[in-house]
């Protein structure tokens, strides 16, 4: 687990944060749905109508739509 975040939550959108490898940015990577993350206009791959990530106990796992797959370990920790 890194020690820096890599995303921000704001207005139910995720920012890139100081942590990021790419750096800070001021467009949303994805949007908030539920339980379900969706990558958003300032997302390098652009938006899509699948999900990325699901949250499940405060973590956040790769849903079906994740260009990898569904995945059974967290990818990121919720704080």
């Amino acid at each position: 687990m890194g020690a820096s975040p890599w995303f921000k939550i704001r207005n139910s959108k995720l920012y890139p944060d100081f942590g990021h490898p790419d750096g800070m940015g001021g467009s949303p990577w994805f949007a908030i749905k539920g339980e379900k993350l969706y990558p958003d206009f300032g997302h390098p791959q652009g938006m899509g109508a699948s999900p990325w990530f699901k949250v499940r106990n405060g973590k956040l796992y790769p849903d079906f739509g994740h260009p990898e797959g569904m995945g059974a370990s967290p990818w990121f920790k919720l704080r």
